[in-house]
């Protein structure tokens, strides 16, 4: 089971705690802002099977990778610092769809 709590952290910045990891938003992006690009992302999974957001910080960028295959999610979240050091996974998880989805629009509406 994949599992995620949001909180705020440190210089106003949203700070997504996944089961084996942390993830944050930028300073330039609001809470709101942050919760809506993932939204969308869990949206896209939920209409066309995959869907993806950008959380970028000062030093790098997280993608947030969300895909559905008829009744499982699959969410991975990668970092960046930019073009020549690549895509670094933080976060590797899988689950059941319905449980998920509902788990983040939840968290997210706390």
């Amino acid at each position: 089971m994949v599992d995620l709590s949001f909180a705020p952290g440190e210089f106003g910045l949203l700070q997504c705690t996944l089961t084996d990891g942390k993830v944050t938003a930028t300073p330039s992006a609001s809470t709101d802002d942050a919760t809506e690009e993932l939204l969308g992302a869990l949206d896209a999974a939920a209409r066309n099977g995959v869907g993806e957001c950008f959380w970028p910080r000062a030093a790098g960028v997280y993608r947030w990778l969300i895909r559905r295959e008829q009744n499982a999610a699959r969410l991975v979240v990668l970092w960046s610092t930019g073009t020549m050091t690549g895509w670094e996974s933080v976060f590797w998880g899988e689950c059941d769809w319905i449980p998920f989805e509902q788990l983040v629009r939840d968290r997210i509406a706390n």
